[in-house]
């Protein structure tokens, strides 16, 4: 009896904080998005790189000097010092993503790109897709498989830089091209 009591009282208040949360956002999931992005941000002002990127600007471009090195590279908005200037950056993939047995997934430096290759950028349904030909490895039978994975459930902009996991890389260069 006393662990149903208990079990009703928690789920009453999950109730009432769902219900708070819909009446102050519009929608509960709102909140669950900005806590995951600023505990990403490692507490700085992370924001959804959507809202804050000129999304005709976003493009994969490849190293010319480590032809394996995928750069996802966006014009960005949210500078510390000025709210209304944007920068170019470039953000290495290879820090964000791993290749897990063909499946792209998040990981710190999971240099995906030591084993996938062919990788486009492409926007779906509004949300923005890394694809590639990924290894599955001999664990998973050999062979390849086209793998994806959505970038903005990991990507944030941080001081106007594309970022995952606290990293960022560096600002176009004056050839827009990567090394």
């Amino acid at each position: 009896m006393k662990t149903t009591a208990i079990w009703f009282v928690i789920v009453f208040i999950v109730a009432q904080i769902v219900a708070l949360d819909i009446s102050q956002n519009g929608v509960a999931s709102r909140t669950s998005l900005d806590s995951t992005l600023s505990s990403i941000a490692n507490g700085t002002n992370g924001k959804d790189f959507r809202i804050q990127c000129d999304s005709s600007s976003l493009g994969l471009v490849r190293s010319e000097e480590r032809p394996t090195v995928y750069y996802l590279r966006a014009v960005c908005g949210g500078l510390y010092n000025d709210p209304h200037g944007s920068r170019c950056s470039f953000l290495d993939l290879g820090m964000c993503y791993i290749n897990d047995a063909g499946v792209l997934r998040p990981q710190r430096m999971g240099r995906f790109d030591g084993s996938c290759w062919g990788c486009s950028h492409y926007t779906s349904h509004g949300s923005n897709v890394l694809s590639c030909t990924c290894a599955r490895g001999d664990g998973r039978g050999g062979g390849t498989r086209v793998a994806t994975v959505q970038l903005e459930t990991l990507l944030y902009v941080k001081n106007g830089f594309l970022s995952c996991y606290g990293y960022t890389n560096f600002e176009c260069p004056g050839e827009n091209i990567p090394y």
